[in-house]
């Protein structure tokens, strides 16, 4: 089989550099070309990776490097155009998340790819993780019964101070070139999650505020409550915590699941037996988790393995979750801004 040709558009996205050593190691795989207009960022692709074909402009680089796929990190609202692009030259796509700037981008990009009969993934850091993969697992099988409640909350002090790059960050902090602020970036690993185990909520509720960084152009924290008729899930996000946190709770009839620190956490009682009795009457074990399939531990290493394989992408990386979360999140905006829920 040949070599499966990539090019990488946009590199201003800093997790690009953590994905592009991932492909390069990929036995069957050629980074080919890259584009963006910053010329440090396409020296760096260069000295790094010995991509010596790059250019300013992608639309230029599709037209001169023949590829098969195309890896986009760049603004999520420019991510859209470049989706569209790449599906009319029959290209491949894996998107960084949270996949657009906007509901109305996203679907655009999925109905670009259907159109042209090419591959679109949305690229999840949290769909290879063991402990949330396992969660979904036990979710669905019912371990913990109806799940009635949920909660995904993803916060750290903030990308610049977390080490974001000046060319990350400065499209972060722009409500038009993000989609709004921590709403966006933070808030969409719980609406993708949610879209992934439940669907599309009937209604949404959000909040999101500029609480701690003065003189802050976007929201600094946020929630999104997706309203189901038989649940409701936090998505919760803050650019302002100390310490980072990065975990969940899912919340059943018959149990609770958490995930800490890469762990999961199983907690239940048996029936009749009721936890505020005693410690001695609440059950709580860690949940043993298998190491995941070599073609599960990373996005690029997913992307590939389904294209060569002809296979589908795990559900969380399908753009049709990818656009239901989109919607989740620009309802959310929506709701900020009229103060009332807003029905999907």
């Amino acid at each position: 089989m040949a070599d499966l040709r990539v090019v990488v558009a946009g590199l201003v996205h800093d997790h690009v550099w953590g994905m592009l050593p991932q492909f390069a190691k990929l036995k069957g795989v050629r980074l080919v070309g890259g584009a963006d207009p910053n010329k440090p960022l396409r020296d760096k692709l260069t000295k790094q990776f010995g991509v010596t074909r790059t250019f300013a402009d992608w639309r230029v680089m599709f037209r001169q490097v023949q590829a098969d796929a195309v890896l986009i990190c760049s603004s999520n609202a420019a991510a859209g155009p470049i989706a569209e692009g790449a599906a009319a030259r029959g290209l491949d796509v894996m998107v960084e998340k949270p996949m657009a700037a906007t509901a109305t981008q996203a679907k655009r990009m999925a109905a670009a790819a259907k159109r042209h009969g090419t591959r679109l993934m949305v690229n999840w850091p949290t769909a290879w993780n063991p402990a949330l993969t396992k969660a979904f697992d036990l979710i669905r099988a019912g371990a913990i019964g109806h799940v009635f409640s949920a909660r995904v909350h993803m916060a750290h002090q903030g990308p610049k101070e977390a080490g974001c790059t000046p060319y990350f960050y400065g499209w972060l902090y722009d409500a038009k070139l993000n989609g709004g602020g921590a709403i966006i970036d933070y808030c969409c690993y719980g609406a993708a999650i949610f879209a992934n185990l439940w669907g599309r909520p009937k209604q949404v509720v959000g909040i999101a505020r500029t609480l701690a960084k003065k003189r802050f152009p976007v929201d600094d924290n946020a929630l999104v409550t997706a309203l189901y008729p038989d649940r409701m899930a936090v998505a919760q996000a803050s650019w302002t915590q100390n310490p980072d946190f990065h975990d969940s709770l899912f919340l059943g009839t018959r149990g609770t699941l958490e995930t800490t620190h890469g762990k999961l956490i199983h907690s239940y009682t048996n029936p009749k037996d009721y936890s505020h009795w005693g410690a001695d009457r609440l059950h709580r074990r860690e949940v043993s988790l298998p190491a995941l399939p070599a073609h599960l531990r990373s996005g690029p290493a997913h992307f590939v393995h389904c294209l060569k394989t002809r296979t589908a992408f795990v559900k969380l990386c399908r753009p049709e979750t990818g656009v239901i979360a989109q919607e989740i999140l620009s309802a959310g905006l929506a709701s900020e801004k009229s103060g009332r829920r807003i029905r999907l």
